[in-house]
């Protein structure tokens, strides 16, 4: 009996180690995306996407490809290490040094902002003795958005000083005088104008243009080598080209029907609604530094960021239509069938860039087309990142 009972011991230690081993090997084990998300990015280009960059990193693989062209004329292939401007995926970036600033005391998030601005100014804007920088940052302030003011009226200042370097004290003076959409904290509108804003009070408090700040405080840190607050910093590596084409409007300043490259016009605006030139990984490491603990942004931060206290109800370009769907400081939080995921994206005239993180699994998804303001470029491109999201959540369109 004694016998017996050792040997079917011996049985049992066997198959519980060779489990352990199995498990072991399966966690380890290795996934190759190339397969899955390289033909997806290839059939992506098209007449309307010249080029594009796709990152997917998770804990069982990683990715990096590129597909189509970063300069049409020449027909140079686009690379992996492309840098472009991020567009409103730069938010983050902004919001993410006003809560740094707020954990150390030197600005409040939730002070008035007439405590930072002069009287000729706060004069001018409607409801601003109500506003917060927290409202500017979450959209809830109100603020007239600038973009909306006359026909092209801001593109076409901007095209006009394209040899010259703007900062937010020109986009946000197409917003002065203009009625406000709602009372401070009344509603929810995504207003560029309120980074805009947030970076002249930033500018005042600091004494200096952001940038510094954020390279001191977050570029270097985080060891993002190819991240450059553009028009103020040396563009260095050399952002991409970005191509716009006007297909729909005869009233618009550009030529119908002919590509125009926009690196020149885009590369001198240093405003805090679209900071940042970067690569798909500092994008990437961007997003996952602000969600995931680290040394460089501390829990407080990430709780005015990201917060569940701190997050409001939000409309925009969420990617599941019946989703939960929060706007947080220069975030997205979006919820669905019980999984939750961070992400914002940012077009410019010839830019496109979407950049996701889902905590389980410890993926990124990041993407870069050098097309942008352009209804053909957009949809295929969102559509192109949703199939990416989808094939790890599995959730479908329909959800």
């Amino acid at each position: 009996m004694k016998k017996d009972y050792l040997f079917k011991l011996l049985i049992i230690i066997a198959f519980l180690f060779s489990s352990s081993v199995q498990g072991e090997k399966q966690a380890n084990k290795r996934v190759d995306y190339h397969y899955k998300y390289q033909p997806m990015l290839d059939n992506l280009i098209s007449k309307h996407i010249p080029g594009a960059v796709l990152l997917v990193e998770s804990k069982s693989g990683c990715y990096i490809g590129s597909a189509g062209f970063k300069d049409l004329e020449k027909k140079r292939p686009m690379t992996t290490d492309v840098v472009i401007p991020n567009g409103s995926a730069g938010k983050k970036l902004t919001a993410l040094l006003v809560a740094m600033l707020a954990d150390e005391g030197v600005i409040s998030l939730d002070a008035p902002i007439n405590q930072y601005l002069d009287s000729q100014l706060l004069s001018k804007i409607q409801y601003s003795d109500k506003m917060t920088l927290r409202q500017l940052l979450n959209h809830t302030s109100g603020i007239f958005e600038y973009n909306d003011a006359g026909e092209y009226d801001f593109f076409k200042a901007q095209y006009a000083l394209k040899d010259k370097v703007t900062t937010d004290m020109f986009p946000l003076s197409f917003a002065l005088n203009q009625p406000a959409d709602f009372k401070p904290g009344e509603g929810h509108s995504y207003s560029n104008t309120g980074y805009a804003l947030a970076g002249v009070i930033l500018e005042r408090v600091l004494k200096a243009h952001p940038s510094k700040a954020i390279r001191n405080k977050v570029l270097l840190p985080l060891n993002m080598t190819s991240s450059y607050s553009k028009g103020v910093e040396e563009h260095k590596p050399e952002p991409a080209s970005g191509f716009f084409i006007n297909d729909e409007d005869p009233t618009f300043p550009l030529p119908m029907n002919v590509w125009f490259d926009t690196k020149e016009i885009i590369g001198t605006t240093a405003t805090s609604d679209a900071p940042l030139a970067s690569s798909v990984n500092d994008m990437a490491k961007l997003l996952r530094a602000i969600v995931v603990d680290n040394n460089v942004i501390s829990p407080s931060v990430r709780v005015d960021m990201i917060g569940e206290d701190n997050l409001v109800e939000s409309s925009g370009p969420r990617f599941y239509p019946s989703s939960d769907f929060y706007y947080g400081l220069g975030i997205w939080v979006e919820k669905v069938n019980g999984k939750k995921f961070y992400h914002h994206g940012g077009t410019e005239f010839g830019y496109f860039t979407q950049n996701i993180y889902i905590p389980d699994g410890d993926i990124s998804i990041t993407a870069f087309a050098n097309c942008g303001v352009n209804a053909h470029c957009e949809e295929r491109f969102q559509d192109f990142t949703f199939e990416v999201l989808d094939s790890f959540l599995n959730i479908g369109r329909s959800k």
